[in-house]
């Protein structure tokens, strides 16, 4: 969301995830290594370098993560036995070879893990990043992956919302105390505190939904728009959060928006990097104030590609 005293500049976010496959040069089999890929994405100019999660999939994944009750079946369109680094513990190497651009995580399935673990895990992340983590955090819907971890899948939503609450009170600095239905405790210490003043800014992952835009008024720094949400979703969304601040208080200029860009694809198949950022001005003119450029092998055969391809996409956006 655009502050009332002028425009900001949309920031670009970079996705390192679904690179597994990206060879480090032409004709290798060796595959580009994340740390390297994250620092040509710093140097080329990229202001966000983003992760996803997925702990364990099944071997035939169906659904995605906006399926409602009712729709049809679908493939989940990413290889169930591709690389998914644990984001926090990647995003923890990523600052130790990085110095400037945000970190975040798009999103990390806050439900699947203990909240004072996650508290402590995130913390640890910003104080090694010098204070650049942004948490991404979002229920989770591959109901298999909640099993194999023997966590339940029902009551994530309100398993989300305590975890964040703990998480706040935690960075506060102990001893601190929380009481929730699914999150309690009393007096403890949790250290590292986050750099951050404030704590960590959290993002809540999902669809143009008012659930969504209620966690993020009442918890949140920004919304992180599900894959595949149209421009005029976006806007509806992010009206939603603008009635939600209304109603908590709070000035919706303070929460920020990241939408991920639809790619374009040539005749050829290939995918059009240059046209895909074009793409952003309907999503910048909606209020996103971040944009997701969609995973990097789209565009890119090699590594090597990886840097001049995100420089010539940093200069279409300021263009």
């Amino acid at each position: 969301m655009q502050p009332s005293d002028g425009p900001t500049p949309v920031r670009l976010a970079a996705t390192l995830s679904h690179t597994g496959a990206l060879p480090a040069r032409p004709g290798s089999d060796e595959p580009a290594r994340l740390l390297d890929l994250a620092v040509a994405a710093e140097e080329a100019g990229v202001d966000q370098i983003v992760l996803s999660e997925h702990v364990a999939l099944p071997e035939v994944v169906t659904g995605h993560p906006g399926a409602r009750p009712g729709d049809p079946p679908t493939r989940f369109p990413f290889d169930a036995a591709e690389v998914y680094p644990e984001p926090l513990v990647a995003l923890a190497a990523v600052a130790a070879v990085t110095s400037r651009a945000r970190l975040s995580t798009n999103v990390v399935i806050a439900p699947l893990r203990p909240a004072v673990l996650l508290a402590k895990m995130a913390a640890t992340v910003d104080v090694i990043s010098g204070g650049r983590l942004d948490l991404g955090v979002g229920v989770g819907w591959q109901q298999d992956e909640f099993a194999a971890l023997g966590v339940p899948f029902e009551g994530v939503g309100a398993r989300l919302e305590d975890a964040v609450g703990a998480c706040r009170e935690l960075w506060r600095g102990g001893p601190s105390t929380f009481s929730s239905d699914t999150v309690s405790f009393e007096r403890m210490y949790c250290s590292p505190t986050p750099v951050q003043p404030g704590g960590i800014p959290v993002w809540f992952g999902g669809s143009a939904r008012p659930v969504v835009a209620r966690r993020v008024a009442e918890l949140g720094h920004g919304w992180s728009a599900m894959g595949g949400t149209a421009p005029d979703d976006v806007a509806a969304g992010i009206a939603l959060v603008r009635s939600a601040c209304e109603r908590v208080g709070r000035d919706p200029a303070e929460i920020a928006v990241r939408c991920s860009l639809p790619p374009v694809t040539r005749a050829d198949g290939s995918g059009d990097l240059l046209a895909t950022v074009r793409g952003a001005a309907p999503f910048v003119d909606a209020g996103a104030t971040v944009v997701q450029l969609p995973p990097l092998t789209r565009f890119v055969a090699t590594a090597a590609d990886v840097g001049p391809a995100l420089r010539d996409a940093v200069a279409a956006l300021r263009a």
